[in-house]
């Protein structure tokens, strides 16, 4: 499912999502009829109107009460647990897709499935159109996919760019499934709001070329317009356990002209987009241009950057970590998940009790792929 539109719930309302020119309507449509608009509960559409899925929904007060059978999609082809064994499929309420979210209770009646927010959450209606709570589970293929493709034995779940076009080449059938991974960089500095916007735009440009056609796009997000909504203790908020009780990113290191390691820009180990968002900011760092100021005012060091692969297992800060590219699991849900996991994994990175005056940049968005089972000859 397209991410047509997390931005529905950051005050853009008729904002239409889309990557390179003329993608538009590809997402739209696989919005609409894709695998992944089949499985989900509620579907986002591309005005950023909610559209029943395998479910129909009602809202009084906080409550939403999630009904199947009759009035759910046509696109619901694609069958999955409903009532008990939905909920059953559910994570903790502390962990995602509910993080960022005041939920007081789920109870069932049949197939009903009723869940209480906060009363004055901020259309909480619009969480059951994540895949996460679908019920029905999607595992990408980890990193290179192309011999489970070659065994054609069964459909593969990649992200994967070179996996994506080598399952083109062979003539399978490629869908796409969702947006479902954000990628942004966390930085140890502030910088004006008009600089920092214009250097993740040329960042982004860059890496969404160096994908698989399709694969990429540049988010349309603005962090500042999810912390407006999301940062606060009402319409959603921090919820009662959100992943920095502060609820603020300390401020970050001076690395000046010391001598010793260079300043380093972390990513996560054996993540290739990843890298290259990162190797995209030391490249900037070098041209002596405009990229180059903004660089140093939001790392606050004025030398030669490299990058460095953070282990998945410690992925806390180094001493030498000037910035870092996290990859944040997003779909077409709420923008206070988002709000919540970016902090989340934000706090993995960064250290201290300082002011909040890091900056977090939303780079862009990265699908994941459906590649059909070889064709039986």
């Amino acid at each position: 499912m397209a991410l047509c539109v997390l931005l529905a719930g950051c005050g853009s309302g008729g904002y239409r999502v889309g990557g390179p020119a003329g993608d538009d309507a590809m997402e739209c449509d696989g919005a609409a009829t894709g695998p992944a608009a089949a499985q989900a509960l509620l579907r986002v559409g591309c005005d950023g109107e909610l559209l029943p899925g395998r479910a129909t929904w009602s809202v009084d007060g906080g409550v939403v009460t999630l009904e199947f059978g009759a009035g759910a999609s046509v696109a619901a082809v694609v069958g999955g647990p409903v009532g008990t064994e939905l909920v059953r499929t559910w994570a903790p309420l502390r962990d995602p897709p509910w993080l960022g979210h005041r939920v007081r209770g789920i109870s069932v009646e049949g197939d009903r499935v009723r869940v209480e927010f906060a009363a004055d959450s901020d259309e909480p209606e619009r969480l059951f159109a994540d895949l996460r709570l679908s019920g029905v589970r999607t595992t990408a293929v980890a990193g290179d996919a192309r011999d489970a493709i070659d065994a054609g034995d069964a459909e593969v779940v990649t992200f994967h760019d070179a996996s994506i076009e080598y399952a083109r080449s062979l003539g399978r059938g490629v869908r796409l499934i969702a947006w479902d991974r954000l990628y942004l960089a966390v930085f140890a500095r502030d910088a004006s709001a008009g600089q920092a916007r214009w250097l993740a735009a040329q960042v982004a440009r860059d890496w969404v070329a160096w994908g698989a056609p399709g694969a990429r796009r540049a988010t349309p997000l603005r962090w500042a317009s999810v912390t407006e909504r999301c940062g606060g203790d009402g319409g959603g908020g921090a919820g009662e356990s959100p992943p920095d009780p502060r609820g603020r990113l300390p401020s970050g290191l001076a690395i000046g002209a010391q001598p010793g390691p260079p300043p380093t820009v972390s990513y996560p180990e054996g993540d290739p987009a990843a890298r290259q968002v990162a190797e995209r900011m030391v490249s900037a760092a070098m041209r002596g241009s405009d990229e180059t100021d903004a660089l140093v005012r939001l790392t606050g060091a004025a030398q030669r950057l490299a990058v460095r692969a953070a282990s998945v297992d410690q992925p806390m800060r180094a001493p030498t970590d000037v910035a870092a590219v996290l990859v944040v699991p997003a779909g077409p849900g709420h923008p206070c998940s988002l709000h919540a996991e970016v902090l989340r994994a934000a706090a993995a990175w960064v250290a201290g009790d300082g002011p909040p005056q890091a900056r977090v940049l939303l780079i862009g968005a990265a699908a994941s792929f459906l590649v059909d089972r070889e064709a039986v000859r």
